[in-house]
């Protein structure tokens, strides 16, 4: 998971509030898709949860606050909503059984106490070598351990995380020998990895390389 900072909600959304009876299931097409666009602005084009690439048609509209638990009006709030990706829900013809699904779509109406708004939350998450991501926080760790299943090996997760994670171990090599890594080095390769490129896409599952830069940074490093 990364840090989301969230930006102001879109003016489609804020027109469609006024409206005497607007609620949630009845948002109009449009404005759907600027909140929609708007998420993936935010986010890089990640899911909030899984960090997966998600794309306007490829992505759910995702509550942080369960929708069963909050009122039709809080619903509407922007600052509960996140983009997540389709979660191998499957399709009608082919159902997939809920060990086998992910994010929003395993979560169900379970509530979560990690907030990918808050930095104090996303700071409590580690990863391993083999790309598994876990807490030290007990309710943290079975947020994305059980309620998100962060850790599904069907979706091939930890195995992503880990290739994305080796490619960086590779780069970094190219750059300087391992364990003599500058720290305007790491500094700048963090910065490559939080920002979006020239799409507003941000790199998939870069969680577990900021992770990894934070680490290599609080060792020390030449500072040249």
């Amino acid at each position: 998971m990364i840090h989301i900072k969230k930006g102001k909600e879109p003016p489609e959304l804020i027109r469609y509030k006024k409206e005497k009876f607007a609620h949630y299931e009845g948002m109009p097409r449009d404005t759907k898709e600027a909140v929609k666009a708007s998420l993936l602005k935010e986010q890089g084009y990640l899911c909030a949860y899984c960090m997966r690439r998600i794309f306007p048609d490829t992505m759910t509209i995702e509550h942080y606050n369960c929708q069963s638990e909050i009122s039709e009006q809080e619903a509407l709030d922007y600052k509960l909503m996140l983009g997540v990706c389709p979660g191998n829900r499957g399709t009608k013809e082919h159902r997939v059984k809920l060990g086998d699904m992910i994010c929003d779509a395993h979560r169900g109406n379970t509530f979560l106490k990690v907030n990918p708004q808050k930095a104090s939350d996303i700071s409590l998450i580690k990863y391993n070598g083999m790309g598994m991501i876990c807490s030290d926080d007990a309710e943290i760790n079975q947020d994305v351990n059980d309620t998100l299943n962060l850790n599904c090996k069907v979706v091939n997760l930890p195995e992503n995380r880990k290739s994305a994670l080796d490619a960086l171990k590779v780069y970094l090599k190219q750059q300087q020998e391992k364990g003599l890594w500058k720290r305007s080095l790491l500094e700048k390769i963090k910065r490559k990895v939080e920002n979006a490129n020239e799409l507003e896409q941000k790199q998939e599952y870069s969680g577990i390389l900021i992770y990894y830069l934070d680490k290599q940074l609080k060792r020390p490093v030449t500072t040249n």
